[in-house]
């Protein structure tokens, strides 16, 4: 057992140092992904939300020339407190800023939108309202068209000498969040490092985690590691897509994936968390009313999930689930609950992470739907929040894990124990003996065997009652154990008999030891009750020469005859000679 716990525990070691080394590569590859030659200027990059004008177009009629002209007019009304996110809106959002360069010369900027979700982005520059470029960067376009091949929507421009003004359009089933920043090459890409080493960190943690846990799973075959796997994976997955990193790195062609998966991969996310929940809480065993109401919960998912096909609206399938979601996780606050209140000891981290999480969700939510100040770390909310859930239930997990091997351990070692005697039972005999008699087999020293057995011990059991002979038994195993060496081991065999193995003893040792005991109990009471004395059959052989079930066969037939020859005697047979004494 030890040796498969030893062997267990390597593996799981080497599991870890993999994931480590995969945590640094994946760190160095998205922190790294994004760097490149820069060209070193004095603007600093800078949000700039709150120098823009924006104009809302519910009816979606104005192209870039009506809405520039309307700028003109002053329909556009100044940004001063600094909206980033307008929600969930129909409507297409006009934003303009205006850029005034001082200088005698152009100067290259690069217009940024920190989103990668927003379906439609197209930016305009107006030269002394002469239209000079135009971008398309929303994720209905393939990503390979872009200018710029970075994770987020943006586009370089030279800024020559005078105003120039930046007109966008923005329009998208999602939540309408742009944070536009603006700044020189070089900010602009210090900017973007930053966040790659932010996700380089969030995924190697997140797959680390995974990881560990799928080899949890792979020792235990319990289900609730598996689904804790697959619930850290599809957020994974989700938050891959969501922020632009599967767009920009594994399908830049393919827009309408890029539309799809964001709501399909929120619908697992969301199917798996709340499958996890009834898992990992045991609801079985803790809330099992609740769990009878199981199918409707899978049911409802599913009724949810053949509306957003029926229905085939990307806006109309992300706000159903962003509202399940929400619901869910104060479900699965409550649900930890009342499991806590119940008595189930994994609850007492469950109801934390999940807070955490939770926590975590909402405040990105509330900058999203822009009822909080947008800073980049509450637009990250979620993601800082699930790390926390996620890491804090691994911990759970190592401590079930190790709460369960050590229950398994003790379970183990109380099955080798005899619980009246505390001696060692028949189950412990081959880890107990065999290695030792092994060694004496290639050290040709001599082993011995006692069989005892107490005379007449029913009539002890009949006349005094059972609590007796068993206090009795234990009395006996005392006497036995105190009167052995160190080395020497005592088995109960079963009933009122008991075995012991002698190494490195020969015949003469093993035969005097034997008498010695005999007399103890022939000259003693065990209480104040009973009297009682022991037949002991012995067996000696060199280890090489004999094995040990043979020599097991020789002490039981010399205790078989001590009994036959009138109780309270030792019987002696040598391997040698196999003659009885």
């Amino acid at each position: 057992m030890n040796i498969t716990l030893n062997e267990t525990l390597n593996k799981l070691r080497k599991i870890y140092q993999s994931v480590i080394t995969i945590w640094l590569v994946l760190f160095v590859i998205f922190s790294s992904v994004s760097v490149a030659k820069s060209i070193p200027l004095n603007t600093q990059i800078e949000l700039v939300n709150s120098e823009l004008f924006i104009l809302k177009d519910p009816k979606l009629l104005l192209d870039v020339d009506d809405a520039f002209a309307r700028f003109r007019l002053g329909d556009f009304v100044k940004n001063h407190n600094n909206e980033v996110s307008f929600g969930f809106t129909n409507s297409a959002v006009w934003a303009v800023l205006p850029i005034k360069n001082t200088s005698d010369s152009s100067v290259p900027l690069i217009l940024k939108v920190d989103n990668a979700w927003l379906d439609e982005i197209d930016v305009f520059f107006y030269e002394q309202s002469i239209l000079a470029k135009t971008v398309m960067l929303g994720d209905t376009s393939a990503f390979s068209n872009r200018e710029r091949q970075k994770r987020m929507p943006s586009v370089a421009y030279q800024f020559k000498p005078g105003t120039t003004y930046i007109v966008m359009r923005l329009k998208s089933d999602d939540p309408m969040t742009f944070p536009v920043y603006i700044g020189d090459v070089e900010s602009v890409e210090e900017f973007d490092q930053h966040n790659g080493y932010f996700y380089g960190a969030l995924y190697g943690a997140l797959i680390i985690l995974l990881i560990y846990n799928l080899a949890l799973y792979a020792y235990s075959k319990e289900l609730r590691y598996f689904l804790y796997s697959f619930y850290l994976f599809s957020f994974t997955a989700f938050n891959f897509m969501y922020t632009g990193h599967g767009f920009w790195l594994l399908w830049p062609t393919e827009p309408a994936l890029q539309q799809w998966l964001m709501p399909l991969l929120m619908f697992v996310y969301l199917c798996s968390g709340v499958m996890f929940t009834i898992e990992y809480l045991q609801v079985k065993k803790y809330l099992p009313k609740l769990y009878s109401y199981r199918p409707f919960i899978y049911g409802f998912l599913a009724i949810v999930g053949c509306l957003i096909v029926i229905v085939g609206s990307k806006s109309f399938a992300v706000m159903a689930q962003l509202i399940i979601l929400s619901t869910v996780t104060v479900w699965m606050l409550i649900i930890g609950y009342y499991s806590l209140k119940s008595g189930n000891p994994l609850a007492k981290f469950f109801v934390p992470a999940v807070f955490l999480g939770t926590t975590g969700s909402f405040i990105s939510s509330m900058t999203t739907w822009g009822l909080f100040p947008y800073t980049q770390w509450a637009f990250r909310g979620i993601e800082i929040g699930m790390l926390l859930e996620m890491s804090l239930l691994s911990v759970s997990f190592a401590f079930n894990f190790k709460v369960a091997y050590d229950a398994k351990l003790t379970a183990e070692h109380y099955a080798r124990i005899d619980p009246l005697t505390s001696l060692y039972n028949r189950r412990a005999l081959k880890e107990l003996v065999y290695p030792v008699w092994n060694l004496g087999s290639r050290q040709q020293t001599s082993m011995s065997i006692l069989l005892i057995d107490l005379d007449w011990f029913k009539r002890i059991n009949d006349e005094f009652g059972h609590i007796v002979g068993d206090d009795v038994l234990k009395h006996v195993a005392h006497a036995l154990k105190s009167r052995l060496r160190a080395s020497d081991i005592i088995l109960r065999w079963g009933g009122e008999e008991f075995l012991v193995f002698l190494p490195d003893t020969d015949v003469l040792q093993a035969r005097a030891l034997a008498e010695k005991m005999r007399c103890y109990f022939d000259e003693n009471n065990v209480n104040d009750f009973a009297k009682v004395t022991i037949s002991v059959g012995v067996a000696s052989g060199v280890a090489s020469k004999v094995s040990f079930d043979d020599l097991l066969k020789l002490a039981d037939a010399s205790l078989y005859k001590a009994k036959k020859s009138g109780r309270n005697q030792v019987v002696i047979v040598d391997e040698l000679s196999q003659e009885l004494v």
